[in-house]
């Protein structure tokens, strides 16, 4: 889930970079990436521009994509699995399709996923509900009592990361973030739908 919301985001902003133009500062002046120029763990100066901006700012969602799948790896887990898992952590009884539009993962990705869940007894298939539109082909993928004690023991340790991360910044600085956030999508969704494609 979060995974691909960020490097989809990231390969976005690359295309948007490469057709606006916008590889270089308002004088004309090459902008660096921040990627490798600065210690991982320190944190950059404030930018000089937006550009500069916009690089921190995706840079910094690739760390926690990166952090994320590593957390993942370390405990043997592609992934598509572990979107899959975190989707279903809080959406229990989604369909597939549901899954797929939530992560960006392909539909055979998705579908061999939920199989291998079956087969492992983590997940049960049954009727969609309202979100089937009565079409009997449409499935929804239950957690199990296995299946959530299994979720549970992937998904929990990192939100707990996720929650300690966030009460490390001031209750004024964690607003600003979300605020910053939203503005920021909503104005990026908005300008998205009006390029002419």
């Amino acid at each position: 889930m979060r995974l691909n919301i960020c490097l989809t985001m990231g390969l976005l902003r690359d295309e948007w970079s490469k057709e606006a133009g916008m590889g270089a500062s308002d004088d004309g002046m090459a902008v660096a990436g921040v990627a490798g120029t600065a210690d991982a763990g320190a944190i950059a100066p404030a930018a000089a521009s937006i550009p500069e901006q916009l690089d921190r700012f995706f840079e910094e969602l690739r760390r926690i994509d990166v952090a994320f799948a590593d957390y993942g790896r370390r405990l043997g887990l592609s992934d598509s699995v572990m979107c899959v898992l975190d989707y279903l952590n809080d959406h229990d009884g989604a369909s597939q399709k549901a899954i797929c539009e939530y992560t960006m993962l392909p539909r055979q990705t998705v579908n061999n996923v939920v199989s291998s869940f079956v087969e492992q007894g983590y997940v049960r298939l049954g009727e969609a509900g309202a979100g089937g539109a009565g079409d009997r082909r449409v499935k929804a993928v239950w957690l199990t009592e296995a299946g959530r004690r299994y979720c549970n023991g992937i998904i929990a340790p990192e939100r707990a990361v996720e929650y300690r991360a966030m009460s490390e910044l001031d209750p004024s600085a964690r607003d600003a973030l979300v605020r910053g956030m939203e503005i920021f999508g909503e104005a990026f969704r908005r300008q998205l739908r009006e390029v002419r494609v």
